[in-house]
């Protein structure tokens, strides 16, 4: 992979992850803790991402081939995904997808791995995308270098959820929707990329 295909696939896992909207359901599962136990949660969080990403990117496609799932039938399935998780992004929402509303009020001790790290970080939209990416760019040394994205992208995400609170306060809803906007046009367009693909493999254009 070159640099600039590497700088585009960080870019959209990252937004697909979109630990700048998982901030408001961080803060609300975190409610009432000290500020250590919100950081070890947050770091924890962002370690869960960093294995589940990479280990997506090896076993995703091989798994799908095992249950008889044609990997063009899951770009189209995944662009759709993709696509409505960008019109929630665009109205500054989290989208259902990503969580229920039963797991947004749960305090048990593991919010840090379900459901902060999965579904909402690592959800449907971002799995979708790294099993498409694996399958796209599908020698042992591009799996590595998407296995470091994904690893990276687990990083940001701890970081972000280390210091939510004080991005929040500088932000304000406003900064947030703001960014969360953008993702979603950039998500929107990668979405139509990603079905058009899959219509092509399935011989449909």
């Amino acid at each position: 992979m070159k640099a600039p295909l590497i700088v585009n696939y960080f870019v959209t896992l990252f937004m697909l992850c979109s630990p700048l909207t998982a901030i408001p359901v961080f803060l609300s599962l975190t409610q009432g803790r000290d500020k250590k136990e919100r950081r070890t949660i947050g770091i924890t969080s962002g370690i869960a991402v960093a294995i589940i990403l990479p280990l997506t990117t090896w076993i995703g496609a091989p798994f799908l081939a095992f249950l008889g799932i044609r990997i063009e039938a899951f770009q189209c399935a995944g662009g759709i995904i993709v696509f409505l998780l960008a019109l929630s992004m665009l109205n500054a929402q989290i989208s259902p997808m990503r969580h229920s509303e039963e797991e947004t009020k749960t305090k048990a001790p593991s919010v840090s791995v379900v459901p902060l790290a999965i579904p909402i970080m690592a959800g449907p939209g971002a799995l979708s995308g790294v099993i498409v990416a694996s399958n796209t760019y599908a020698s042992f040394a591009d799996h590595i270098i998407l296995s470091f994205c994904g690893i990276g992208v687990g990083i940001v995400a701890a970081i972000l959820l280390c210091f939510a609170l004080p991005m929040e306060r500088k932000l304000g809803s406003s900064g947030l929707n703001i960014v969360t906007r953008i993702g979603g046009l950039i998500l929107a367009a990668l979405a139509i990329e990603i079905f058009v693909q899959g219509l092509e493999g399935l011989k449909v254009l």
